[in-house]
Formats: C-alpha cells, sequence, structure tokens
C-alpha cells in the first residue's frame, strides 16, 4: 500500500501564492536573502569580530531604533534573558503582576529572580491584561505590572500605565511576538519603563535567537546594557550585577538580512490572513480575530476563536 501524501500546509489548502524562500509548512521560520546574509556574515568573518557588540549588532540595533522611533535598542541573547535583565535594572522586588493567558517565559523569567508572579485574569475580546483585574491582584509586595501583547496585539498600555502611576509601581512589557506591531498609531517598544521583543525563529523578524530591550529611558537603557556584558561599565570595572546576554555578530548578521524583505513579509502575511479569514468566514462557530484599526500589526499569526455553543 502506498504511503499517504503529506497534509499540504493551511497555506497551501487556502492557496496562498509562493514567497521568496516561502515556508512549506505554518510555523516554519522567515529566511532571508542568503546572498545578503552570506555577504554580511563574510563582513564579521574578515574583520574576526564575532561577539561583544560588534559592528553588526550596533548597525542593527540603530535600524531597529529607528524602525520604531524607540531611543533605545539594547538586543540580548533572547527575549527571556531581556526580561529578566530589565527586572532586575528596575530593581523589582516581591510580586509582579502578569496576565494568566501567556508563554511560559514570562512567569518563569520572574521567578528565576526571586520574583513572584501574581496571575490576573484577560479581556476575552482582546486576549490581554485586563486593567481592572491587575489592579484587582496588587498589594503591598506589588513592585510591577508586567504586560503582554498576545499575537502582537497591544495591550491596554494607557489604562495599565495610569494605574502603575496612581500605584507607585513599574509597568513593562514582554511584547515578544510584537515586532512593528502599534498601538493607536504609535510603535510597540515606547510604552511603560520598557518593552522587550523576541527575534527568535518563530517570530516574523528573526536573528536564529535572540531578542531586545526597547525603551525610551536614558538610564535604564544605560543600565541594563551593562548588564547584558556582565556589569561592565569599562575595562575591568564592573558595577553592575550582571551575566552574558550579548547578541552574536551571526545574529545580527542574521538581523539586517532580514529587515532588508521585512516589508514584504509583512505584506505575505497580511494575504495569508485574509486568505484565512475568507477562507474560514462561513463556518459556523470560528471568528478570526482581527486587529482593530489604527493599530497595526505583523499579521504574524492567525488566531481562531471556537465558540462550542453550537455542539461542534
Amino acid at each position: 500500500m502506498p504511503s499517504p501524501a503529506p497534509v499540504p500546509s493551511g497555506l497551501a489548502i487556502l492557496g496562498a501564492p509562493p514567497a521568496f524562500d516561502s515556508p512549506r509548512h505554518v510555523g516554519a521560520p522567515n529566511l532571508p536573502d542568503r546572498e545578503v546574509l552570506a555577504a554580511r556574515l563574510g563582513e564579521a568573518l574578515d574583520r574576526r569580530y564575532l561577539t561583544n557588540e560588534g559592528p553588526l549588532v550596533q548597525e542593527f540595533e540603530r535600524r531597529v531604533a529607528d524602525r520604531l522611533g524607540v531611543r533605545h535598542c539594547i538586543t540580548t541573547a533572547n527575549a527571556t534573558t531581556g526580561m529578566m535583565v530589565v527586572a532586575r535594572a528596575l530593581g523589582l522586588e516581591g510580586e509582579v503582576v502578569m496576565p494568566s493567558f501567556t508563554f511560559v517565559a514570562t512567569a518563569s523569567a520572574m521567578r528565576w529572580l526571586g520574583l513572584r508572579p501574581v496571575f490576573a485574569d484577560v479581556d476575552p475580546a482582546t486576549h490581554t491584561l485586563d486593567p481592572a483585574r491587575a489592579e484587582e491582584a496588587i498589594t503591598e509586595r506589588t513592585s510591577a505590572i508586567l504586560g503582554v501583547h498576545v499575537w502582537g496585539r497591544g495591550c491596554d498600555v494607557e489604562a495599565l500605565q495610569e494605574i502603575a502611576d496612581r500605584r507607585g509601581i513599574a509597568l513593562f512589557f514582554d511584547a515578544a511576538p510584537a515586532f512593528d506591531c502599534s498601538r493607536q498609531g504609535v510603535k510597540i517598544g515606547r510604552f511603560g519603563a520598557a518593552e522587550v521583543v523576541s527575534f527568535h525563529a518563530t517570530k516574523v523578524l528573526n536573528t536564529f535567537e535572540g531578542g531586545a530591550i526597547l525603551t525610551e529611558d536614558d538610564a535604564l537603557a544605560e543600565r541594563a546594557r551593562r548588564m547584558t556584558r556582565f556589569g561592565f561599565e569599562d575595562v575591568d570595572l564592573v558595577v553592575d550585577l550582571g551575566l552574558n546576554a550579548k547578541l552574536s555578530e551571526a545574529a545580527g548578521a542574521m538581523g539586517l538580512a532580514q529587515l532588508e524583505r521585512l516589508d514584504e513579509v509583512l505584506a505575505l502575511n497580511r494575504a495569508h490572513h485574509e486568505r484565512y479569514a475568507a477562507g474560514l468566514a462561513e463556518l459556523p462557530g470560528l471568528t478570526v480575530t482581527r486587529h482593530p484599526e489604527p493599530d497595526g500589526a505583523n499579521w504574524h499569526y492567525v488566531v481562531l476563536e471556537v465558540d462550542g455553543r453550537d455542539g461542534r
């Protein structure tokens, strides 16, 4: 008996057009132009400068900051270490309020620092932290609120900021899936004390593995950068408890190559999203989650809400 044919991806089922190095399966990583990547890697090899905030990483940080309109971009080995660095740089203690619906890294990053995650419910309409439930979870031990931009959809940052300011606690964001998304016309990366994006292989823009701390706060940026390089302020001068959270030049090369085609990726993502929405529109009990205007999306996730009340 012959082997069954491979099941095509959802994109193939809905007739999505092929793309440059297009993923053959849903969730496959986006890839850059290989010649552009090879040239960038060649630069690093020619210089023999492979890590420690090299020229490629510095250029990548500048271009990310420029694209998002944020003062500081500090790249990190991954988003999890980025969140740990931010929490440490903010001097957090005790409890951190966060949504009950998030990836495990949001909570585990805080636990690694000895902080206690306190979970609050999310708004069923947006899947992001409900400000009212977040405030209910605040106690005298709370030092911060950690919001999560689920699916790249921005939290209600205005309400969360008002609560944080009024209660005298910090506010920062796990923005892992939200690169190049926006909230009310403002790019993610400019809210709260800091926001941390992910450049993991599964994200809309990847550096093989990586992340970045985005902030408008000069002092926080300076301290966070020190912490990503073992706490060094100068040669043989350690002034902070740090760790090795730096991004390599190979990752920087990948990020720069990915940026060259990011707009094409975003356009393709949106086309795929529209195909899914159209193809699933008539199925009872299914709703495709949409990003409200004027919020900007990277269209990297197609999320379905299932209404089980129809018995199917």
